[in-house]
């Protein structure tokens, strides 16, 4: 419960989940909010600078550094996930969602911004009797140039990041420190009362809201006997591509279309590690030469954080679903004209770091832990991996998240 007197906020976070909660938390004039972030302050044009990748398990997991964390770098997806799961757990984030869709101005891409290989990607899935569909974007096509770099950060402020947040949020006296990790929380008589950094500061605070993201939230739950990171998910994705001489797909909006099939997610996508394996058939190819997809599946929750080790490996029932949908995608590729040679895969990469501090589970429906007053407002709270950009969800819940404490404190 919250008492009346609370003053000082802490948001440990400065990513989506973080700077969405501040934002709300903003419009209530007397509190005192900090966002206390690890990473530094950076034009969305330099995101790609501030990948951090963690390597140490056969799945390489993607995150960033950054404020502003994923929102920055990911390809302005978003789809509603999880509505009706979260609804049974007692989380109704419908009007969040609507609230966000006004703000955002999530809407498909009109046809002048489609693609000549995503069009002829779709030309090609039609006529194996698959529904290649507009995938509802968070970009202004009156900003967007159609360079493909939404995945390295948006060069021409086209694509909606958590940066907005961050606007309203100081513009209404929050405070924003970076390059400053929060490393302990203090708790007495099971009160959240302050966090502990990297510097060997201390500071106080009523209510503390963790969103440093699906790997470094349920550690830090650990470190006051709070058992996260039992469960923990990501996104397995692969990208399956060809040689098409001339295709420039690294130049149309990324995953501007997509496929959805059970327990399985093919949309357009290019990656450069495809180069060298297509170079091994193609030698003259250059990333113009590349016409892919991402193949994406829902993860399961066997993972597990712990304090000085993470575990999150792919298993038969991952390996089994990525090798069906690089089978459906290598075949919608052959019929759109790639060298049926050339057709290769990268490794296995996960994405959206989840389910590692889970509603019902270790936060309860406001998202408070056991800990009076200690929230968490990042993707750690899902319930599950939902096999579709989970951006859209972490976002509505963490604005229910500011509104509730908004409303209540």
């Amino acid at each position: 419960m919250i008492g009346d007197m609370m003053k000082n906020v802490i948001v440990v976070g400065a990513g989506s989940g973080g700077l969405s909660v501040a934002r709300e938390l903003s419009q209530k004039p007397d509190l005192n909010i900090t966002i206390l972030e690890k990473g530094p302050l950076s034009s969305p044009r330099e995101a790609y600078k501030y990948y951090d990748v963690w390597d140490k398990n056969e799945m390489e997991l993607i995150k960033t550094d950054v404020v502003g964390g994923s929102s920055l770098v990911i390809a302005g997806n978003f789809v509603p996930a999880l509505v009706d799961e979260l609804k049974e757990l007692g989380v109704d984030i419908r009007p969040q969602l609507e609230q966000l869709k006004e703000d955002i101005g999530i809407d498909v891409m009109p046809e002048t911004h489609s693609g000549r290989i995503n069009d002829l990607l779709r030309d090609a899935a039609a006529e194996l009797g698959l529904d290649m569909q507009a995938m509802p974007k968070g970009i202004n096509p009156s900003k967007c140039k159609q360079c493909g770099k939404c995945a390295w950060g948006c060069p021409h402020g086209a694509k909606w990041s958590s940066l907005s947040d961050l606007e309203v949020a100081q513009e209404n006296g929050v405070e924003l420190i970076t390059n400053e990790a929060v490393t302990g929380l203090i708790v007495e008589d099971n009160k959240i009362k302050g966090v502990k950094t990297s510097l060997g500061n201390q500071y106080s605070a009523d209510v503390v809201i963790l969103a440093a993201g699906g790997m470094v939230t349920p550690k830090l739950l650990r470190t006051v006997g709070i058992r996260a990171g039992e469960t923990f998910a990501v996104d397995p994705f692969i990208t399956v591509g060809g040689y098409y001489k001339g295709a420039k797909q690294d130049n149309e909006i990324q995953m501007n279309k997509y496929i959805k099939l059970p327990h399985i997610v093919i949309s357009s996508h290019t990656s450069q590690y495809l180069l060298p394996k297509i170079q091994e058939t193609h030698p003259d190819a250059t990333v113009d030469d590349i016409i892919s997809f991402m193949v994406k599946v829902p993860d399961n929750l066997k993972g597990h954080v712990y304090l000085n080790e993470v575990v999150k490996g792919i298993d038969f029932e991952d390996a089994s679903l990525l090798a069906r949908g690089a089978a459906i995608a290598g075949s919608i590729l052959v019929k759109a004209g790639a060298d049926i040679e050339s057709i290769s895969s990268t490794h296995v990469r996960g994405a959206h770091l989840i389910a590692s501090a889970r509603i019902g589970d270790i936060v309860d429906s406001n998202l408070e832990t056991e800990i009076e007053n200690l929230y968490v407002a990042d993707g750690s709270v899902l319930p599950k991996a939902p096999g579709l950009p989970p951006i859209y969800t972490i976002l509505a819940l963490s604005r229910r998240l500011g509104q509730y404490l908004r409303d209540n404190l």
